[in-house]
């Protein structure tokens, strides 16, 4: 597995496929693994980079309190990537934390952002709800959850975490869950302390963007489950870019890429294709 150190940290990447190039940036405690299910036909048409974020996968993970966990640095960071890799303007996108990360890197970068993909995501703080134990909830008790998770370690608290989500109460065993979304949850007990922390301090702390979403001229995909506790935000998202196209996916909770993968990449596909084909990609639909 190559690894690249950019912006002052080890960053651990895949390239797969050739043509123009797409960029994705993975979910928080998530890994470049998350893209598993896209990466055969993404690469059949276009250059296909995944990276684990600083904390996360195979990536190094400073220690909780380095200033580097916050996501102008992470956008810093595939912006360092993509130089690395000789990439100057590219197809770029995330999903949740990764979404995140995507809209600022188009708001800073919007000369190497050709398209833009915000999947399962929202704008600001304001708009993660608190069920996440993000935001408000988490910044009020942060020394406590810190503490839980020094002394439990991240595979209890993430299963505990995915025992109360309401969207997963419908599976009584690990194997009804989707083949994509089990083996995200078997990762998820993997990730690092530090970097579970550091990340977490990343979302929390971050400032809003919803009013600059305008700002972006990208052709956008705005790409959401319709189970999805980041529906309302994403619909927000829609609504200050009202050039971008607005995709629910039925069926899905958050993690959309790995609940219905064959429905999100044909939405991403033709998506793109659109923008390939200097079509306009604004509207509404259904899968």
């Amino acid at each position: 597995m190559p690894k690249a150190k950019v912006n002052g940290i080890e960053l651990a990447y895949e390239v797969y496929g050739e043509g123009y190039p797409l960029v994705l940036a993975h979910g928080y405690t998530a890994s470049k693994e998350m893209w598993d299910d896209q990466i055969g036909p993404f690469s059949e048409k276009y250059r296909v980079v995944v990276y684990d974020a600083r904390g996360h996968g195979d990536s190094e993970a400073p220690p909780a309190d380095d200033p580097g966990y916050r996501l102008d640095t992470f956008l810093e960071d595939q912006r360092a990537l993509m130089a690395h890799l000789r990439i100057e303007d590219a197809y770029v996108g995330g999903l949740s934390l990764g979404g995140m990360i995507a809209m600022r890197f188009a708001l800073t970068y919007p000369q190497m952002t050709r398209a833009l993909l915000l999947c399962d995501t929202g704008a600001g703080l304001g708009s993660l709800p608190s069920h996440f134990g993000l935001g408000d909830q988490w910044r009020a008790q942060r020394e406590a959850l810190e503490a839980f998770v020094r002394s439990q370690g991240v595979a209890k608290v993430m299963r505990g975490l995915y025992t109360q989500r309401p969207e997963l109460q419908g599976f009584s065993r690990m194997e009804e869950l989707p083949e994509g979304v089990r083996a995200h949850v078997q990762r998820l007990q993997r990730m690092s302390v530090e970097g579970f922390i550091g990340g977490g301090r990343a979302l929390a702390d971050q400032q809003s963007v919803l009013e600059r979403l305008s700002e972006i001229e990208a052709p956008t995909l705005i790409l959401v489950g319709d189970q999805d506790l980041l529906l309302d935000p994403s619909k927000q998202m829609k609504e200050r870019m009202p050039g971008a196209r607005f995709v629910l996916i039925r069926g899905s909770s958050h993690g959309t890429c790995m609940w219905q993968p064959e429905k999100f990449t044909g939405a991403v596909l033709d998506f793109l294709a659109e923008v390939d084909a200097g079509r306009p990609v604004a509207g509404r639909e259904e899968r």
